[in-house]
């Protein structure tokens, strides 16, 4: 029984990530994503978050962190609305609701580590 619930919560989480990645453009445009590594334990990629642009409300299923190199980020999660700067490192816990935003009239470029297991 443990295995199923696991399974399906799974199957949900997965869903709700490759929802928010689908729905992943503002009024402005697309968000760029330029993959750097992707295998069995961590997603690295460039992403470049165009003025007007939103990652739309989303979670996955492992943590994530990013590092802002370019504009300000607006991230809104349910301990409130953050606006990071370049420099600045954010990390989220696994499966925090999120909304990555580019509310200025700049881009946004910041590298984001999704990590997928450590053995």
């Amino acid at each position: 029984m443990t295995r199923k619930v696991v399974a399906v919560s799974t199957l949900i989480a997965a869903l709700f990530v490759l929802e928010g990645v689908l729905s992943a453009q503002g009024p402005e445009g697309q968000i760029d994503e330029l993959v750097a590594l992707d295998n069995d334990s961590v997603r690295v990629a460039l992403l470049t978050f165009p003025p007007g642009s939103a990652s739309g409300r989303h979670i996955n299923i492992g943590p994530e962190m990013g590092i802002v190199l370019e504009g300000e980020l607006t991230l809104v999660t349910p301990n409130g609305r953050e606006v990071l700067g370049p420099g600045t490192v954010h990390y989220l816990p696994i499966l925090t609701p999120h909304d990555a935003r580019n509310e200025g009239n700049r881009p946004v470029k910041l590298w984001a580590l999704l990590l997928k297991k450590c053995d």
